[in-house]
């Protein structure tokens, strides 16, 4: 039952944020120092050791090359390393020529000095081609039948 005085005094009523906004900031803290970031790291391509080969007639090769000197760049190649160096959005327009001549795969092949980063840079480029699977490239097994 409210009493007169209670009416007329102003009532102080809020939700006190302090708590929520410090475990916010130890959840973020936490999250920043077991974090494993994956960035520039070096591809060591395995060698293939189960799957299936993808014919070469039903697919669009895409060439990552490694930097000629240290701290250079990769060049991306359009087919099997001997096609011209090429852009991203050229690679996607390669794939997309691709999907309307029956080629719906996309096989990228990189060196193993190419950055992790920009085989997946390429990847996700050419995977917004509606109709392509991206497949990568591995190392046949020396012997393998």
């Amino acid at each position: 039952m409210l009493l007169r005085r209670d009416l007329d005094q102003d009532r102080d009523e809020h939700i006190d944020m302090t708590p929520m906004v410090d475990v916010v900031f130890q959840l973020m803290t936490f999250m920043l120092f077991t974090i494993q970031m994956s960035g520039g790291e070096k591809v060591d391509v395995p060698p293939a050791r189960h799957g299936v080969g993808v014919e070469e007639t039903s697919a669009t090769f895409l060439t990552l090359t490694g930097p000629k000197r240290p701290g250079g760049e990769s060049k991306l190649l359009l087919g099997h390393g001997e096609g011209p160096t090429a852009t991203l959005d050229q690679a996607r327009k390669a794939a997309a020529d691709g999907v309307k001549e029956g080629r719906n795969k996309v096989i990228i092949q990189a060196d193993r000095e190419v950055p992790h980063g920009e085989v997946l840079e390429v990847a996700a480029a050419v995977a917004q081609v509606e109709g392509v699977t991206v497949h990568l490239g591995v190392q046949e097994v020396s012997g393998a039948p």
